[in-house]
């Protein structure tokens, strides 16, 4: 066990002292489109105070719930930004995601958020980026939709083949807030959280 850990933190001195010349400059740009499933993490529900977890339908009441009713799903976005520095980048992503709730309706949200990127590792074939993004988000399900509030944190690696264009695996977290103002309504309100794990494809300049 102790020399694994030697040789992470071997591994994460070489790859940090390569970040030590920055790749980018203020003014770079960078445009990314990712695709791949979303996984359900947890719902909670604030109706009963609750919180579920995982893929997965429930049986039929009376039975008791034990996952989130939803089953894997798919996610695309499209980013673009613009380093302000070395190592921080920022922009906007757009994006669509949908999954299945109780195996036959369609919950979809469409994700408007300003993204922001730290970039600690960057070799010039390499990046290792870690985002954040906040902003609103489309919700319909069934015959009703609404705009509620849209959170994210994405980390991952990308690999350049040349200059210009690099292909990567990304993962994190997005939150969907349904949030309810209204006194007589506030109590559904609730949360969703999904996990997105997708291709991306980047293109910088």
């Amino acid at each position: 066990m102790k020399k694994i850990f030697l040789i992470m933190l071997l591994a994460l001195s070489v790859l940090l002292g390569a970040s030590a010349t920055p790749y980018y400059d203020a003014g770079s740009q960078m445009f990314t489109i990712n695709v791949g499933p979303t996984v359900p993490f947890f719902t909670y529900n604030g109706s009963d105070n609750k919180a579920y977890f995982w893929p997965g339908i429930n049986p039929a009441p009376p039975a008791d719930p034990v996952n989130t009713n939803t089953l894997v799903g798919g996610i695309g976005s499209i980013s673009y930004q613009v380093f302000l520095s070395p190592y921080w980048a920022l922009g906007g992503e757009l994006g669509y995601q949908f999954n299945y709730v109780a195996g036959t309706d369609i919950y979809a949200s469409v994700p408007i958020n300003v993204k922001v990127s730290y970039y600690p590792v960057q070799t010039g074939r390499f990046d290792l980026p870690i985002s954040l993004g906040i902003g609103l988000n489309y919700i319909s399900f069934k015959d009703s939709s609404k705009l509620s509030f849209s959170a994210k944190i994405e980390f991952g690696g990308i690999y350049y083949f040349n200059d210009e264009w690099g292909l990567g695996l990304l993962a994190g977290l997005n939150f969907v807030p349904d949030v309810y103002l209204t006194k007589d309504r506030g109590i559904y309100s609730g949360i969703d959280a999904f996990i997105p794990i997708t291709v991306s494809v980047a293109y910088r300049h």
